[in-house]
Formats: C-alpha cells, structure tokens, sequence
C-alpha cells in the first residue's frame, strides 16, 4: 500500500464515520418528529361519527394504520437522504484534511531523509576525532558521549523515517516475536549491565508454537528496543527489568516490567504523547531521552491493530504492555 493509498484509506475511514454520525443524530430527530406526530394526532383523533361537519364541507379520512406506515417511510426516506447529504458534505470536509496529511507525509519523509546524511557525517567525524585524541585524552569521555548522542539522533530520524511510511502489514511475512524480542534483549543486555541493572526475557510458547506477528520485523525492533531502554532509564542501580513474551487470546503480549519507582512527574496515561517524559532513575540514563520513543511504540501499535497500554506502575515498577495481532 502506498502513502497516498493510505491517506485515501483514512480519508474514506472518516468521511463514514463523520456521515454515520450526521445520519444518526438525522434518524433521532426524526424519530422525534415521527413519535410527536403520532401522539398528536392519536390526542386529536375521536371516531368519525362523533364529528359534525357543516354542509357542503368534506372531509378525507386516513385510517390510523396507513397515518402511521406514511410516516414511518417518510421518515426512512428523511434519514436516507440525511445520509447521503452527510456522506457527500464529510467527504468535501475531509478533503483539505487529506492535503495537509500528505504534505505532512512528505515534510517528515523528506526532512528525516535529509538528516541523515549530515548525522552520518557528525558521526565519521566525531570517529575521527575520537582516534586523535586517544583513549586516555581528557576529552575522551566528552568525545564518547557526543557519538553516542549522535547515534540517538540517527536513531530518532530513523524512527521518524519509518513512521511516515504507510502501513504494511498485510504484505509482510510473520515474525517470531520471542525470537526477536529475545535477540533485542541480549543486544540491550550490556546496556543494562553498564546500568547495574538485571535484564531477564522469558517466553511462553503456547500450543501451536511461537507467538506470531504480522508487522516488520525492523519496526518490531526497534518498538521492543524503545521500551527496554525506557525501563533501563527509569530503573535505579541493582534493579531488575524482566521481559515477557505469551500469546494472549488471538494477540501477541509483550510486558517489560522494570523495578524503579514508578511513573513520577507525569499521568500515567500521558507518557505515550511525543515529547513527555517521565522522572528518569538517579542513574545517568545511557541514552538521551527526547520524550518521543514510546509516542512512536504507540503509533506503530495502532498503525499495525494493536495498541501499548501502561499495564500497571506504583513505587514497586511499572509495567507496559505492547499488544499485537497474531498472525
């Protein structure tokens, strides 16, 4: 699926859903009409040969049944042509919401395109200028920090890179989630270990094998990858983080559970909106933070049918919990 086939897809997903809502506030004031009408006319109603008419003046009766039927239609017919009115005008409104996202798209495409050749190049030369001055320089320990600030940085543009891209899901082949997620934990496992921290993965097979996912395998990572970092920024010295993998219905369920003292500083629920951050551990976190790792966890989830909920946090840890569907 392309990026403009997907655009059209969410425009079209919510030009229905604006035309459902319109035909359903049609339907209930019409409803309304309908029920005010028939009570009426059932107050004012009495049996026609109660009535005295003046001569020469006719009268059409309708019997109550054929009112009612006429009405009903009617109304049918009100909320029908409500509808399509909705469809047609949600459509129209939608339409300049369709633009903005694509050069939306583009802007993101193109400017995390752009950066990643000056990075590249910050990178080579910070290399560079690491093998000058040597490892017992004075600026050695300033020279590694920058790369590795560097490297987050190519990581993020990456990130966004990949996140401007429309989904995929339905074109990619499943992915062993416990293999994966096992091969990031032991990536992430020396991270941990330079944090005094603990890092453990187990894996729960089910009965028709290895949990199984529907998303690329590159993406996967690097969700996995933002949520153990996250766990290992906000867990002090001598704690544990462990990360599970089990199949959870017809989801995929992967739970990091760190030991730090809980989401502080900030609503629980918010820690997934870009650039919100949490108070890190005491440790020095060994990444800079840019509060926007686990807002693209949240949105590659949704992109792909399945969503990262805070699971539970309190001064024992927290837990997150990354769902997705099973292949």
């Amino acid at each position: 699926m392309t990026a403009p086939d997907a655009d059209r897809l969410i425009l079209r997903t919510a030009a229905r859903k604006v035309s459902a809502q319109i035909a359903l506030v049609c339907a209930a004031c019409v409803a309304v009409v309908i029920l005010a009408l028939v009570l009426f006319a059932l107050y004012r109603s009495q049996p026609a040969e109660l009535v005295q008419h003046p001569a020469g003046a006719g009268r059409i009766y309708i019997d109550e049944a054929d009112g009612l039927l006429a009405l009903i239609l009617g109304g049918a017919l009100g909320v029908m042509l409500a509808a399509a009115a909705g469809l047609v005008s949600a459509r129209r409104a939608v339409k300049p919401l369709g633009e903005a996202l694509a050069a939306q798209r583009r802007f993101v495409q193109d400017a995390s395109h752009e950066l990643r050749t000056p990075l590249a190049v910050l990178d080579a030369r910070l290399q560079l200028a690491q093998r000058k001055a040597g490892p017992d320089s004075p600026a050695a320990a300033t020279l590694d920090r920058l790369r590795q600030d560097s490297a987050g940085l190519a990581e993020l543009v990456d990130d966004l890179l990949l996140m401007s891209a429309p989904p995929s899901a339905d074109h990619t082949e499943p992915v062993n989630v416990a293999a994966l997620v096992a091969a990031v934990t032991d990536d992430l496992r020396l991270l941990a270990e330079e944090a005094r921290i603990g890092l453990d993965c187990s894996v729960a097979d089910g009965a028709a094998g290895p949990p199984l996912a529907r998303i690329p395998a590159h993406l996967l990572r690097r969700m996995v990858t933002a949520l153990v970092e996250n766990a290992i920024s906000h867990t002090p010295e001598s704690g544990r983080i462990g990360v599970t993998v089990a199949a959870a219905g017809r989801n995929v369920r992967i739970m990091v559970r760190d030991t730090g003292p809980g989401i502080i500083g900030i609503e629980p629920g918010r820690v997934f909106e870009r650039f919100a951050r949490g108070r890190p551990a005491w440790h020095n976190p060994a990444r800079t933070s840019y509060g926007i790792g686990l807002a693209l966890v949240k949105d590659a989830a949704l992109r792909h049918g399945g969503d990262v909920r805070v699971a539970e946090t309190g001064p024992g840890g927290t837990v997150l919990s990354l769902e997705l569907p099973a292949a």
